[in-house]
């Protein structure tokens, strides 16, 4: 009998082990898009006020992974189609809505079109006021998909600084970005904090962006993250 109870207790032990072990994260891949302040390179290392975030999560897990940062659209690609896939900073729309397991809030996000301080002629007090402007925008970003679904033209551009310089030369009018980035890159670029200013405030898109993960991604790994963001922002 004393055997038959010491069988059970081993039983129940090993059990207890399984049922706490943590899933493999070795075939997580991490990836985000250069957006400074929020990510970007430095000395080869990923650096930035999200990333900083989405480490406080990893560290919860005992896990440190390498952060790849590559354009958007790549890694957006890579995170709808790639399994075990963690992306952020992305914005949480209905159109993306099926397509993520979503982890949760990592940074806030108020988007502006902005213009040059100069231009007085520019006033919005309604989107559909903007039609007329030229405006560049983040090749299918979440503020170039918004303005062209309410049936607004955008000239693609690789990154925001090149259109902060291309609304100064006057190549184009507007530019949507978030105001903290807006802050940060024009800096950068050593020029005044006023140079652009806001134009017409974005509400419809100016809300948190995420962490999320590939849809293919094994629940008890999405569930490991979703544990450990709750952990890590109480």
């Amino acid at each position: 009998m004393f055997k038959f109870f010491v069988i059970l207790q081993l039983i129940f032990c090993l059990v207890q082990t399984d049922a706490k072990a943590e899933p493999d994260f070795s075939s997580v891949q991490v990836v985000t898009s250069f957006y400074e302040p929020y990510s970007y390179l430095d000395d080869g290392l990923a650096q930035g006020v999200a990333v900083n975030q989405v480490r406080k999560i990893f560290a919860e897990l005992n896990y440190f992974p390498d952060i790849k940062i590559y354009p958007w659209v790549r890694a957006y690609k890579k995170a709808v189609n790639t399994p075990n896939t963690l992306i952020f900073s992305i914005a949480r729309t209905l159109e993306r809505e099926e397509l993520f397991h979503w982890v949760g809030e990592i940074v806030n996000f108020n988007v502006y079109l902005f213009k040059d301080k100069k231009r007085k002629d520019i006033q919005i007090d309604h989107l559909n006021q903007a039609s007329p402007y030229r405006i560049g925008a983040l090749h299918q970003d979440v503020k170039a998909q918004y303005l062209s679904k309410n049936g607004i033209t955008t000239t693609p551009l690789t990154n925001e600084e090149s259109g902060i310089k291309m609304v100064l030369n006057q190549r184009i009018d507007l530019l949507p970005t978030d105001i903290v980035s807006m802050k940060h890159r024009l800096k950068k670029l050593n020029l005044p904090s006023d140079a652009l200013v806001p134009a017409y405030f974005l509400k419809e898109i100016s809300r948190p962006l995420y962490i999320a993960m590939s849809k293919d991604t094994p629940t008890e790994i999405v569930e490991a993250f979703k544990a450990a963001y709750k952990r890590a922002f109480p």
